[in-house]
């Protein structure tokens, strides 16, 4: 026990010479010490205010990843709130008759399999779609003579996609979105799958809105006049997913 009581590096009290640099452990330590003992308990920092003024690095960190609208481009919150509350009654509208249609094998649209996206993008998109879409992906593809235009989101056809399907599709339409732009058949694809994605969100979900959003606000970024055919849509979009979906981070402010 008494060897517990020995110090383990013994430190004498003489201060020796303080303008010379230490030469030893010991040495050093015993200089930590005085230091020690002449600070005071408490240190207040008295700095004027204006001292370090000019001398300041504005550091902007959006962590949302989200661009904001160019000026004049974003809608009022009055008409986001609008959208967002017409949006929220056609969803109830929705899946009342969904409820009745996944009930009944009857009359029910032959679609591609979930996992097609080729398939998925003729039936939305159309076969010129999806040939430019494996061009830009450096896949090759085979012509075909049938020119399929791509068909609206029908109420019959997304009535009869199971909630896996409905978010297989959309991740499908995010990906399309970031390779070919928005095209208006694809705004209206867009619409009506989030009219049929359930809340709450699961974790994909909630990922891929965001990544929605993020994407619809730098094509808005990217336009050049506010007469562009496609700024409504995406600001319709980014509205839904904001005000309706919750990710108000991602809201339009003005």
């Amino acid at each position: 026990m008494d060897n517990l009581m020995i110090q383990l590096l013994p430190v004498s009290k003489d201060s020796g010479d303080l303008s010379q640099p230490p030469t030893s452990a010991e040495e050093y330590l015993r200089r930590v010490r005085l230091e020690a003992q002449a600070c005071p308990d408490i240190a207040v920092a008295n700095l004027e205010p204006g001292l370090l003024t000019n001398k300041q690095t504005n550091v902007v960190s959006n962590l949302s990843g989200f661009i904001p609208a160019p000026r004049g481009f974003s809608p009022s919150v009055q008409w986001q709130l609008k959208e967002a509350s017409n949006f929220a009654v056609l969803r109830q509208k929705i899946n009342q008759e969904r409820e009745k249609l996944l009930n009944t094998t009857e009359n029910q649209p032959a679609l591609p399999q979930p996992n097609d996206e080729s398939g998925w993008c003729k039936l939305c998109l159309g076969n010129k779609a999806e040939q430019l879409l494996k061009a830009k992906r450096g896949v090759s593809s085979t012509t075909t003579d049938t020119d399929m235009q791509g068909v609206l989101p029908l109420f019959s056809i997304v009535a009869a996609m199971k909630q896996s399907t409905v978010i297989k599709i959309l991740e499908f339409h995010i990906g399309w979105l970031q390779t070919l732009g928005l095209g208006p058949k694809q705004g209206q694809w867009l619409y009506a799958l989030l009219a049929c994605l359930q809340k709450p969100l699961d974790p994909d979900a909630h990922s891929m809105l965001r990544t929605l959003a993020r994407q619809c606000a730098a094509l808005r970024a990217s336009l050049e006049t506010i007469d562009d055919d496609r700024l409504p849509a995406l600001n319709l979009l980014i509205t839904l997913v904001a005000r309706y979906f919750d990710q108000t981070d991602l809201a339009d402010d003005r």
